[in-house]
């Protein structure tokens, strides 16, 4: 009977413990607002071997756009990217001719997985849509983001894309979103 008494002490708290680490971890899997909604604003920069021009170092080229984010969890997301570009520049291609790209509209979908407290590692695929050419693009990238009160988040990124039989551009950016 003792032995029985004593089981009944120890186990009957440790399943309250257990009860209450189980509906902390559904309450805080209720408490993440899935949809992100953001506005982005960046900077491409592209290396001077890819530009026509041989007195132009480099090119930064403004880029705004909007992104829209849906979490899985608190460690895993797809993003659909849109993104226009604000600048004109000339490009040469492996032969040396000159491609002229005006105002491109990128979209990617692009995942990411938090590897580190709001720290993500993010990759995917999408396609530059212009008057001369469209190109596919291979995007990789970090981003952090952090709330900075109720549902607003700032996330700055650093991103680095690969476009097919073309160039790259390295695009730093904030972007600032809504969780909804």
């Amino acid at each position: 009977m003792k032995k029985n008494l004593l089981y009944l002490l120890l186990i009957v708290p440790i399943m309250g413990l257990a009860q209450e680490h189980s509906n902390s971890i559904t309450n805080h899997e209720e408490d993440l607002k899935k949809i992100k909604i953001s506005l982005a604003f960046s900077q491409a920069y592209i290396p001077s071997h890819h530009l026509h021009e041989e007195s132009e170092t480099s090119q930064l080229i403004p880029t705004n756009g909007i992104d829209i984010q849906y979490n899985f969890n608190h460690k895993f997301f797809a993003k659909w990217t849109n993104e226009l570009e604000f600048l004109t520049y000339n490009l040469k291609n492996d032969e040396g001719e000159e491609r002229v790209r005006e105002n491109a509209f990128l979209s990617t979908v692009t995942f990411g997985y938090e590897f580190y407290h709001k720290l993500a590692v993010i990759a995917g695929v999408g396609y530059e849509f212009e008057k001369s050419k469209d190109l596919r693009v291979c995007r990789l990238g970090l981003e952090y983001s952090f709330n900075i009160g109720g549902n607003w988040e700032l996330a700055p990124e650093l991103l680095y894309d690969i476009k097919e039989d073309s160039h790259t551009a390295i695009t730093w950016g904030l972007a600032i979103g809504y969780r909804i």
